[in-house]
């Protein structure tokens, strides 16, 4: 009896321990916590492109550097130090144009892109104002910045996941269990956003610029003048998907 009992109990274990880890998986809950907030920007970086347009490379040249040393000048009177700007790329074509099924030589474009840092937010939508209106000059969107998204990144996350926690507290107590420790917490990228970004992890930063007021052009003409509160926020979006045990 004890040869055949043995084998017997040995087999039982076999087929009860897939039952056991199953039923241990079913005893758990998965949810999410979004958190989505603004921060205002305190510093940006800009990228600038100037460039020239004449009958010949010489001119073309001499055009881009006269816009270079204008556009330099302005920076200087705003108050945007030489040490904040820094030229790359400079760069010489031909272009040309269609015309009734020809191509029709323009001249030469010279072009060099101007990296401009704004330690102080409140010159930049002046200084876009600015490039705006001259016709050598073209910006991309901004690269905002904050010293406070370490500190807000850090808030958003602990939020997103006491949100996770507090939902699957309520579907325990509605399915009359209790609810255990956190087993797994995961974040997931978020959505793709139009706007530059300036995060190492761009999923999880997203940029909004908002147009300038209506009276940016009188803004324009006061280097000093304050960009309206609000005008440049950097969004963090964050979701949370967390596991917790239910007891």
């Amino acid at each position: 009896m004890k040869k055949i009992f043995i084998p017997f109990v040995f087999a039982a274990a076999l087929v009860a321990l897939p039952l056991s880890a199953a039923a241990q998986k079913a005893r758990e809950v998965t949810t999410t916590g979004t958190v989505n907030v603004t921060i205002p920007a305190d510093s940006a970086q800009l990228h600038v492109s100037v460039s020239a347009l004449e009958p010949t490379l010489d001119q073309s040249n001499s055009r881009l550097d006269a816009s270079i040393d204008a556009f330099q000048a302005e920076l200087k009177k705003r108050g945007i130090p030489a040490s904040a700007v820094t030229l790359k790329n400079r760069d010489a074509r031909k272009e040309w144009r269609d015309q009734y099924e020809k191509k029709v030589f323009r001249g030469y474009r010279t072009t060099v892109k101007v990296i401009v840092s704004i330690e102080d937010i409140s010159k930049l939508s002046p200084l876009i104002t600015y490039i705006g209106l001259h016709e050598d000059y073209d910006a991309s969107d901004p690269i905002l910045r904050s010293s406070k998204i370490g500190v807000e990144k850090k808030a958003v996350l602990a939020l997103a996941l006491r949100l996770a926690r507090e939902k699957a507290l309520i579907l325990a107590e509605e399915g009359g269990a209790k609810l255990g420790a956190l087993l797994n917490a995961t974040e997931e990228n978020g959505q793709a956003d139009p706007y530059r970004n300036f995060s190492p992890n761009p999923s999880n930063y997203r940029v909004s610029v908002a147009a300038p007021s209506d009276n940016s052009a009188a803004i324009d003409n006061d280097p000093s003048a304050v960009t309206p509160a609000g005008n440049h926020v950097i969004a963090i979006n964050v979701r949370i998907v967390a596991t917790h045990a239910l007891e």
